[in-house]
C-alpha cells in the first residue's frame, strides 16, 4: 500500500565463500554513529546447517526483544572518552585514571571493538606490563640520539625493560573495571570481563620507622626553622599524613582540650593544590600531649606576630604610595 513503511525485516540468514552460513539480526540504531545496529553469529557448514541457523536467528532475535545485545559496536576508546566524562570520583583519583588510560590502556587497546575486550586479552596485557612498560615483549628498546638518518654509536643504546610497578597495574585494573562496568550498565557489554581477571596482589609495605636516636637529630635539625620544627613534631607525635597536616585549620585545633580534629587534606592535582577528603574519607579527634600543646601554641604566638607585623608594613606601604 503507497505511502505505508515497510518493516524492517529482523534476520537473515546468508551463505559465505566458505559454505558456512551467517546470521544477521536487527538491533536496533547504533546510540554513538546513528548507523543501524546487528548481532551476527556463523553457523559451520554440515548436513544441518540450514536448521541450526534458524535456530541461531530465533536465539538471537529472542536475544535483541529481551535487550540482552550490546547497543552499540563501539570501542575501547569511545568508551573511555564517555567514561571520564561521567565518571564521578575524587579530582587526585580521576587525575591518575586519565594518566594510566593516556599511557597504558589507550596504546594496547585503544582501537578494539568492546566485543573483543576479554578476559584472556586483559591477562595478556597485565603479563606485557609485568615484563615491561612499555610492552615490548622482553627485547628492550633501540634509543637513538637522533630522529636523522645516522650511523648508531655509543648515543644510541638499547634501553632495558622497566615493568610496571604492581601498585600501577593495579591501578589499570581498577580504572579498566570502572569503564566497562559503566558499559554493562550502558549496555554496550553483555558482561564486564575484568570480573573474571584477577587483579594483582598489593605490594606489602615494610615501614622502617626512625630510632630514637634518628628522630632526635631529625627534629634537632628541623627546628632549625620554627615553623618546619613544629611541622615536623606534630607528624610525629600525632601519626597524622602530611597532606592532613597542611590541611589543618585553626579553628580545628582545641589546644585548650588538648586535641586536633582531622577532616580534609591537601593533595597537588594537575600543579595545584585541591582540598579534599581525607585518604580514609573519615574524620577523626586525635588527642595531643602537653609538650605538642605547646609547641603549637608558641606557633600560632609566632604566626600571629609575623602577620601583625606584615599588616604594619602593608599599611605603612600604603600610606607611603597614597599619602606621600
Amino acid at each position: 500500500m503507497a505511502g505505508t513503511a515497510r518493516a524492517r525485516p529482523r534476520g537473515n540468514v546468508t551463505p559465505l565463500p566458505s559454505g558456512s552460513l551467517r546470521v544477521r539480526v536487527y538491533a536496533g540504531t547504533d546510540p554513538l554513529t546513528g548507523k543501524a545496529n546487528y548481532v551476527t553469529e556463523t553457523v559451520k557448514l554440515g548436513p544441518k546447517a540450514a536448521a541450526e541457523a534458524e535456530r541461531v536467528r530465533t536465539r538471537l532475535q529472542r536475544q535483541v526483544d529481551e535487550r540482552l545485545n550490546p547497543v552499540t559496536r563501539a570501542t575501547m576508546n569511545q568508551l573511555l572518552d564517555r567514561y571520564l566524562e561521567v565518571v564521578d570520583v575524587e579530582p587526585s583519583t580521576k587525575a591518575r585514571y586519565e594518566q594510566l588510560i593516556r599511557v597504558h590502556i589507550r596504546p594496547a587497546m585503544g582501537g578494539l571493538p568492546l566485543a573483543k575486550v576479554d578476559a584472556s586479552l586483559l591477562d595478556r596485557f597485565y603479563a606485557q606490563l609485568r615484563s615491561c612498560r612499555e610492552r615490548c615483549g622482553g627485547r628492550g628498546h633501540q634509543r637513538h640520539r637522533t630522529t636523522r638518518l645516522h650511523e648508531c654509536g655509543e648515543r644510541c643504546r638499547v634501553k632495558e625493560c622497566w615493568p610496571l610497578s604492581a601498585s600501577s597495574i593495579r591501578g589499570v585494573h581498577w580504572a579498566l573495571s570502572a569503564a566497562l562496568g559503566y558499559a554493562v550498565r550502558w549496555r554496550w557489554m553483555t558482561h564486564n570481563p575484568v570480573d573474571s581477571v584477577k587483579a594483582p596482589s598489593p605490594v606489602r609495605s615494610k615501614p622502617t620507622p626512625a630510632t630514637p636516636t634518628e628522630a632526635a637529630r631529625l627534629i634537632k635539625e628541623a627546628w632549625k626553622d620554627e615553623d618546619w620544627g613544629a611541622f615536623v613534631w606534630t607528624a610525629m607525635t600525632t601519626g597524622a599524613r602530611r597532606g592532613e597536616l597542611c590541611a589543618l585549620q585553626r579553628h580545628e585545633l582545641e589546644l585548650d582540650a588538648a586535641a586536633l580534629t582531622i577532616r580534609t587534606g591537601l593533595k597537588r592535582v594537575g600543579g595545584r593544590l585541591v582540598r579534599q577528603d581525607t585518604k580514609t574519607h573519615q574524620q577523626r579527634r586525635v588527642a595531643l600531649d602537653t609538650e605538642t600543646v605547646q609547641v603549637l601554641t608558641a606557633l600560632i604566638a609566632h604566626q600571629d606576630a609575623e602577620a601583625a607585623k606584615l599588616a604594619k608594613q602593608r599599611t605603612l606601604e600604603f600610606f607611603a604610595k597614597h599619602v606621600g
